[in-house]
């Protein structure tokens, strides 16, 4: 495990571990688990160990995307078993269609109580693979703005291979190691990973109702959340916060806009119960802008998603306000959020752990904001029921808030008959009547 020594001097333990990405990658022996947490991944490190796939056998890979580095292959099975935890990029969506690699549900939710609790049921990592800076003076390296486990799985690993990059950006909170607890340091030059924030005028008319209809919501003194897609984002830069004040912001991730309105002050996280005056994620920033922004303000604070994404921690927000996409809702409240049917799109990250914290929270509310069809309108996204198959990302019992175009179901405290009627009253109207009279099949005598 990676324990800290200040004892040592980090200079000489800096130059005792800088090695190359073939040496680094010897490191990695047959039969281990690596572990990339997401945004982590070191192309230098990445690219030769896949150059040693004759010589290893069942190495275990294990990321939020896995990078295709010619590994997508049935015969390359002995040496990789590939297991994607969020099938965003479409080669993952394939190869996993394709039964080339694994999934690996992926609730961010006590990722780690497995191998902390039960290591002879679990098994833990064998090697975290990291992109970290230069070290500092004193020798602490930052893993930049998009933290998510790098800091608690480096505590739990065997051996921390970590690739530099001066591009990291340097970030406030429970986002920095020290050179003894690197195994292996790789020199490397990967630019930061930030793109420019979308055009407002760009995004479609059902957008800007769905943002309308959100503001609704919004309560002055509200802790944020908000869940990657780009509906979450479309909301976030058309206004649905901007008539608020003194909002606070504690997610796992950051979508763009949500930092502007850090910087024109309508988050300012001043009533936020956890971490006052204090912008609080593990995937902090978007666009360049947002990074230059973040870099050493300590009113952004990085920390782990097994912090941010603990339920208990959520809830102690008492206004907690989550707002999260989906792909489909059936009448009785089930959510589908990453697959259609059981073919995976996406994947859950944290919306079931901000689902359940802000169920939890005193004053809290869930909202799902979701188009009321897709496909032109031809196919509504609110059905009767589920299909066999489909995956149930939050269960019923969670049912909250709902979001169309159209208006919102408020879907707490009611009947199975009271939310069907409240959801068919969101959905498109073009479907409308053919969900009134399933609901009426499937609920009325």
């Amino acid at each position: 495990m990676a324990q800290i020594d200040l004892s040592v001097d980090p200079k000489a333990e800096y130059e005792r571990k800088r090695m190359t990405s073939e040496q680094a990658a010897g490191l990695v022996e047959s039969g281990d688990l690596v572990w990339i947490p997401s945004s982590h991944t070191p192309p230098t490190i990445l690219a030769s160990l896949a150059t040693r796939e004759k010589e290893l056998r069942d190495v275990t890979i294990r990321s939020v995307i896995i990078p295709n580095m010619g590994w997508f292959r049935e015969d390359a099975a002995e040496s990789w078993n590939l297991q994607v935890q969020y099938a965003l990029a479409p080669d993952n969506r394939q190869a996993l269609a394709d039964r080339i690699i694994d999934f690996h549900p992926f609730s961010m939710i006590n990722q780690h109580k497995g191998s902390d609790t039960r290591p002879d049921e679990v098994r833990g990592i064998d090697d975290l693979l990291i992109v970290v800076s230069p070290p500092n003076e004193r020798g602490w390296v930052c893993v930049g703005n998009a933290i998510w486990d790098a800091v608690s799985s480096a505590r739990r690993a065997k051996r921390v291979l970590a690739e530099e990059s001066p591009h990291v950006c340097l970030t406030r909170g429970d986002s920095w190691l020290h050179v003894s607890q690197l195994d292996a340091i790789v020199p490397g030059d990967r630019p930061r990973m930030g793109a420019p924030d979308p055009d407002p005028a760009d995004f479609p008319d059902v957008d800007r109702a769905l943002a309308a209809n959100l503001k609704t919501l919004v309560r002055d003194g509200a802790t944020l959340q908000l869940g990657l897609g780009k509906h979450t984002t479309a909301v976030t830069m058309l206004g649905a916060f901007d008539d608020a004040n003194d909002l606070g912001y504690f997610g796992e991730l950051t979508v763009p806009g949500t930092l502007e309105r850090a910087r024109r002050g309508i988050i300012t996280s001043r009533y936020a119960e956890v971490h006052p005056g204090r912008f609080v994620a593990c995937h902090l920033g978007n666009s360049p802008e947002d990074l230059d922004t973040i870099e050493g303000n300590p009113f952004f604070e990085a920390q782990s998603y097994e912090h941010t994404n603990d339920p208990k921690v959520i809830a102690r927000h008492d206004d907690m306000l989550t707002v999260n996409g989906a792909l489909s809702i059936d009448l009785s409240g089930q959510i589908g959020v990453y697959t259609l049917g059981p073919f995976v799109y996406t994947g859950l990250g944290g919306q079931l752990a901000f689902q359940l914290g802000a169920f939890l929270s005193k004053r809290g509310r869930a909202v799902t904001v979701l188009p009321s069809a897709a496909k032109g309108g031809a196919v509504s996204t609110i059905v009767p029921r589920f299909e066999a198959g489909q995956i149930v990302s939050i269960p019923r019992e969670l049912a909250d808030t709902v979001v169309t175009e159209h208006g919102v179901a408020r879907l707490l405290g009611k009947s199975v008959r009271e939310r069907a009627e409240e959801l068919c009253r969101v959905a498109h109207p073009d479907h409308r009547d053919f969900l009134r009279d399933e609901a009426r099949r499937l609920y009325w005598p």
